[in-house]
């Protein structure tokens, strides 16, 4: 059993740890305050003197109880920083995914309205990013952007949990959500800002990239960390896998070699979103498409051409079928890689063919008999 004096209080690291105090001190509330701080400042020192886990945490939840013996919020909310910042501050190595299971523990404790919740929530995703494990805490960003209004967080707070959720959904594997956060955080950037962000800019950019379920990134281009990017050349292959081709990929790797082979992504990678890039594109202007044609091309074997396309359908990259006897594909739609000026005149024409089959329609009821609508449709 090991024991430590510190301010005349005794504190045992027993099984089933307690708090040997003054009788009654609860009911000294100046007593009460004096003493928890140093307990709470103590508390690191289980980590290294305590073998077993139940004992850490049997102390800790007792410091827990005595936390909410306060009679003020504000006392609580910052008694509960306090022993959540202890946690994270005790830089040793020892014991991380016991610290991370304390402060969730002492997360899901707390309203989520109370301000104090925001130190927290950060030391939890610190945690995270340290372990690479998430537990008993469930991170929502919508939520927890939610929260944020709640607790009237100002744009560097905002700024610094989007960019620890983009390090913790990383350390754990969950890379779509990670993109997620990190476009927040983005947003989060003035046009005299964006300069600032330029290095979570472009590990935006590569993200988006690597992911293999994101065809879609001209959203990318009005984000003003994004801009800063201009003239570098993260900023130009974003721009290729926006609205470029095969050829134009294949060109930039070879007049940049070095600088794609240093990325988180390889050049195999990319070649394989371009072509199904390459074929969205070609989709958006014809209804039919030749293998010899996409062959050419994507550059691909006649034996390759096939495989490629049932890829591409089911990604949802494009609807359509293969034509195998005519030895070609039928597209029946695709996606649309930016939206721009071509892409609003299309719905707005769609918009004004359907009203006037409206009105066909009504005056063929009308009179009594059915006109074909305009378009055939």
């Amino acid at each position: 059993e090991l024991e430590k004096e510190s301010s005349g209080i005794n504190a045992e690291y027993g099984y089933g740890t307690k708090f040997d105090l003054p009788d009654n001190f609860e009911e000294n509330e100046d007593t009460f305050l004096e003493l928890l701080p140093q307990l709470i400042d103590n508390f690191p020192l289980y980590f290294t003197k305590c073998a077993a886990d139940a004992e850490v945490e049997s102390a800790f939840f007792s410091l827990i109880s005595m936390i909410q013996l306060l009679s003020q919020v504000d006392q609580i909310e910052e008694t509960s920083k306090k022993l959540s910042n202890a946690i994270v501050a005790d830089t040793t190595s020892e014991r991380l995914p016991l610290k991370s299971r304390l402060l969730s523990q002492q997360f899901n404790c707390y309203q989520p309205s109370l301000r104090s919740t925001y130190v927290l929530l950060v030391n939890v995703l610190k945690l995270v990013v340290e372990t690479g494990q998430l537990r008993l805490v469930t991170l929502d960003i919508n939520q927890i952007s939610e929260w944020m209004t709640k607790w009237k967080c100002d744009v560097q707070e905002q700024r610094d949990v989007y960019r620890l959720l983009h390090e913790a959904f990383s350390a754990i594997q969950q890379g779509e959500k990670a993109i997620q956060a990190l476009v927040r955080l983005l947003k989060l950037f003035s046009e005299n800002e964006g300069v600032e962000a330029k290095s979570d800019a472009h590990i935006c950019v590569i993200s988006h990239i690597a992911h293999p379920k994101i065809f879609v990134m001209d959203h990318l281009l009005d984000l003003h960390p994004i801009r800063a990017l201009d003239g570098q050349l993260s900023h130009e292959l974003l721009q290729i896998f926006v609205d470029g081709d095969l050829n134009d990929y294949i060109e930039f790797y070879n007049n940049n070699v070095d600088f794609v082979e240093k990325l988180a992504v390889t050049h195999e990678e990319n070649l394989r979103k371009m072509r199904l890039l390459t074929l969205a594109s070609m989709a958006q202007d014809c209804n039919e498409i030749e293998f010899s044609q996409l062959g050419e091309k994507l550059n691909l074997a006649e034996e390759d051409l096939e495989p490629f396309v049932i890829e591409a359908i089911g990604s949802g990259l494009i609807k359509g079928k293969i034509n195998e006897p005519e030895g070609k594909i039928s597209i029946s739609s695709t996606i649309n890689r930016t939206f721009k000026d071509p892409q609003w005149l299309f719905i707005k024409n769609k918009l004004e063919m359907w009203q006037k089959n409206l009105v066909i329609i009504q005056e063929s009821m009308r009179k009594g008999h059915f006109a074909v609508p305009i378009g055939g449709g």
